[in-house]
């Protein structure tokens, strides 16, 4: 019998929440979705701000039509648990490492979960602990594949290269990468799959995106906001020039419809630097993959 988090004992969840909840109860039973923020960017290198991402994009799910078309689903109608905000951790390793233990608890209670950021780096925290058999979908300007930046191993241009430690790197399937340094591209040969802006709005794009989904029983995804090109997304901490459109997101998220997605995540979200379409972006992508959480149970 699995134990919920919370039942008969303090869970981590609760340990480390703070905040009310905005878009779910904090107590809800049977959730189809667990919904927790980290209001984290302790490493931020550039533009700092994506602290405030977490409730920023509450807000805009709030506010967007719930209803996805190109699925059929109604997520307004869905049963979402809101744990809120995980406290601020000021050293980067320890506030990873709450992610870890809280993560850890929901998979091992079989429970679906999006954690919004924060920084990229809490992504290090949470996917290694996903289901064997699970493939990490990542849309993102940056391979962050660094050793480590500005001192620390546990930066957000770091946390691909201490995943790929942990797990098999052809689990990885990268879109959106154009700024990296020499050994980040010759390092990113080892991931399974890598997809360019310019390709990843394209038919043969999409074909080797289903081929490399075949080989996996489920997907996490993890959204770095960065990826988009800043014409969709200016509230970014680290905004690259040539990147993706917000269709070819979706399209490669609807080509997840009949797949089991476990988890995801969506990062770097930076309010102060955003007109409002940044969050609204991240919040449509939000309620696609609740809607995608709910096609396959």
């Amino acid at each position: 019998m699995r134990i919920r988090p919370g039942e008969g004992r303090l869970s981590y969840l609760h340990l480390f929440s703070g905040v009310n909840p905005l878009v779910g109860p904090k107590d809800l039973k049977e959730p189809l979705l667990t919904v927790f923020g980290v209001p984290y960017d302790g490493t931020t290198s550039y533009r700092p701000g994506a602290r405030f991402g977490p409730n920023a994009i509450r807000e805009a799910f709030l506010n967007v039509e719930a209803y996805s078309q190109k699925l059929g689903v109604d997520v307004e109608g869905l049963p979402l648990r809101d744990a809120g905000n995980l406290a601020k951790q000021n050293d980067p390793e320890a506030m990873v490492g709450a992610v870890f233990k809280v993560t850890k608890e929901l998979f091992a209670a079989g429970e679906k979960f999006c954690m919004l950021g924060g920084e990229h780096s809490l992504t290090g925290g949470s996917f290694v602990n996903a289901p064997a058999g699970t493939a990490l979908v990542v849309f993102d300007a940056h391979f962050d594949l660094r050793d480590e930046w500005e001192g620390s191993r546990f930066s957000h241009a770091c946390y691909l290269r201490r995943v790929t430690e942990k797990a098999d790197p052809s689990v990885v399937a990268h879109i959106g990468a154009r700024a990296a340094t020499k050994e980040e591209w010759s390092l990113s040969k080892s991931l399974g799959l890598v997809l360019s802006p310019k390709e990843a709005g394209t038919s043969s794009g999409l074909k080797r995106f289903s081929r490399f989904l075949s080989d996996f029983k489920s997907v996490y995804v993890s959204v770095d906001i960065d990826g988009l090109d800043p014409a969709f997304a200016p509230g970014t901490g680290t905004p690259e020039a040539g990147g993706l459109t917000t269709l070819a997101v979706l399209d490669l998220l609807y080509a997840l419809e009949g797949r089991r997605v476990v988890a995801f995540d969506i990062m770097e979200v930076s309010p102060p630097y955003d007109n409002g379409s940044t969050a609204v972006a991240a919040a449509r992508f939000m309620n696609e993959l609740t809607a995608l959480c709910a096609t396959k149970r």
